[in-house]
């Protein structure tokens, strides 16, 4: 497949990725600068802070370095803990252009700050596996969650598909929930001390998050993308959906447990951020890019699967096109 070669040459591999990304976003560095878009679903929403300071291009630029730290971040994932190899470069490159489709992602958004303590967290529980006393893990990949909740409110909802997964890698005891609470809490502890000395309401963070995440009403909305959005999305769908039924075939065929339970925490991870993309519209537009977490797995998947270099070729280049499209209409 294109570029198959490098796959074991990070530098190669980073500045690719940054190329797809200034391509992408070319149009909002050097012609058509976005406002600076509001923190509507984070700690910091009303706050007047760093980002309101940032110049545009900045900020951009910030927002590009984020999501190639989120891609080399699933990249590591993906090499320490799954064991399907073949086309490991892929992830980091169909992370960006999946990322890079969606314009309203561009800007430095809360959720690009949450996305990298999300990954963080993942890396921690993924070590957990059979480890009964490995609390100090529980601990770190509960904080991350905690510190990812603290830029965007909706991860709180998180928990769930985390402690479901705890459980896949170890008989959780009452003494891993109370860590993992503890771990949780961490962040907003600190935030307590912080908002007090910054806006005189020590309060402030927990309030805010709990107003954040209680919905008008569950009922299922548009989220208010643009219809090629919808398309991208689609597309992208009907390829993850190719990925997980071949990756189920190949479930008998030299697949570790360790593996198995790392994509089926990956599985729950897609369903919770899936409903509550749905549930909490047109608020959680955002929780897009966490739902593409999963979705860059399940498509590399379906890439390694595919044996021949003409149709992989093919699928890549169109889904370049798409994303591509999906910025211009």
């Amino acid at each position: 497949m294109i570029f198959d070669n490098i796959r074991r040459k990070i530098f190669r591999i980073f500045l690719f990725a940054l190329f797809i990304l200034l391509s992408l976003f070319s149009n909002d560095l050097f012609f058509d600068i976005p406002d600076k878009t509001e923190w509507l679903n984070s700690a910091f929403t009303g706050v007047t802070g760093v980002i309101d300071i940032l110049p545009g291009h900045l900020s951009i630029l910030i927002s590009i370095m984020l999501a190639l730290i989120s891609g080399m971040l699933i990249y590591k994932i993906s090499f320490d803990h799954l064991s399907i190899t073949g086309r490991e470069h892929l992830l980091v490159w169909l992370w960006v252009i999946q990322v890079g489709g969606f314009s309203f992602l561009h800007p430095l958004q809360e959720v690009h700050f949450a996305t990298v303590f999300i990954l963080m967290s993942y890396d921690s529980l993924f070590q957990i596996y059979r480890k009964t006393s490995d609390y100090k893990e529980i601990f770190m990949s509960f904080m991350y969650l905690g510190i990812a909740t603290f830029f965007y409110s909706f991860s709180i909802y998180l928990f769930i598909p985390y402690m479901i997964s705890l459980y896949r890698f170890k008989i959780a005891s009452f003494r891993d929930w109370i860590i993992s609470i503890a771990g949780f809490l961490v962040p907003f502890y600190f935030g307590i001390f912080i908002f007090h000395f910054w806006v005189g309401d020590w309060l402030y963070p927990i309030e805010t998050t709990i107003n954040n995440i209680i919905p008008n009403g569950l009922t299922i909305g548009i989220a208010g993308m643009k219809t090629s959005q919808y398309i991208l999305c689609g597309f992208i769908a009907t390829l993850i959906v190719a990925g997980m039924v071949m990756y189920m075939k190949s479930m008998r065929q030299g697949i570790n447990q360790k593996t198995i339970s790392c994509m089926r925490s990956f599985s729950t991870l897609m369903l919770f951020s899936i409903l509550i993309f749905l549930f909490f519209t047109p608020d959680s537009k955002l929780m897009i890019q966490i739902i593409l977490i999963p979705s860059t797995i399940y498509l590399r998947i379906l890439f390694v699967k595919i044996t021949k270099n003409i149709i992989a070729n093919s699928l890549f280049v169109l889904l370049i096109a798409a994303s591509v499209i999906t910025l211009l209409y």
